[in-house]
């Protein structure tokens, strides 16, 4: 297996974003044939689309990691997505955004950030709060109840993936994308305060 995936990768290498995007076509249709890591197509493209600033590599690496998250579930999925939402972002800060262009459409980062987003920004200031007291209770005392320990690692968690979506939505405010009446200027306010 390791031997056809080099050999893949090879015959791909040197050749432009339209092969690339060839050769990704069959998995985006749904077919389960073995080839390339999505992961291993995505961290080749990106440096390339980021070095020549170009919208056809942008794009192959792009489509490869959302196929990664598509197959993929959990924490892998949600870091395949964030890596997507990221290079968007910064061929956005380059180039501006474009309604339905497939990497410049700013509308697919704020609507995958909206989805991601389950707490109210009031909420989310709570458990900033109340996880502080608990996490200094938690090192004075090795008998902090398991449920509450649980709840904590849960909250940071959730805070945690939230802060790492805005990250994403700071470099749209950064470069004068974010729209003036988003919502998500309050949860930029208390970015800084998330684990």
């Amino acid at each position: 297996m390791q031997n056809d995936q080099q050999s893949i990768f090879n015959s791909l290498k040197d050749k432009g974003p339209e092969a690339w995007r060839g050769y990704l076509h069959p998995f985006e249709d749904g077919k389960t044939i073995p080839g390339l890591s999505m992961l291993v197509i995505f961290h080749y493209v990106a440096p390339l689309a980021k070095e020549q600033g170009s919208l056809d590599w942008a794009e192959v690496a792009v489509r490869a990691v959302e196929l990664e998250a598509r197959m993929s579930s959990g924490i892998e999925s949600e870091n395949a997505r964030f890596w997507a939402m990221r290079l968007r972002s910064w061929f956005i800060a380059k180039m501006g955004s474009r309604s339905n262009h497939f990497v410049l459409d700013k509308e697919v980062i704020l609507n995958w950030v909206m989805e991601g987003l389950k707490l109210s920004v009031q909420s989310a200031k709570e458990k900033i709060s109340s996880h502080a007291e608990l996490r200094a209770l938690a090192k004075k005392s090795s008998n902090t109840d398991t449920e509450d320990r649980q709840r904590l690692r849960d909250d940071l968690s959730e805070l945690f993936r939230i802060k790492h979506r805005l990250s994403v939505v700071k470099v749209l405010a950064d470069c004068g994308e974010l729209p003036s009446d988003s919502p998500l200027y309050k949860w930029l306010e208390i970015r800084e305060q998330l684990p």
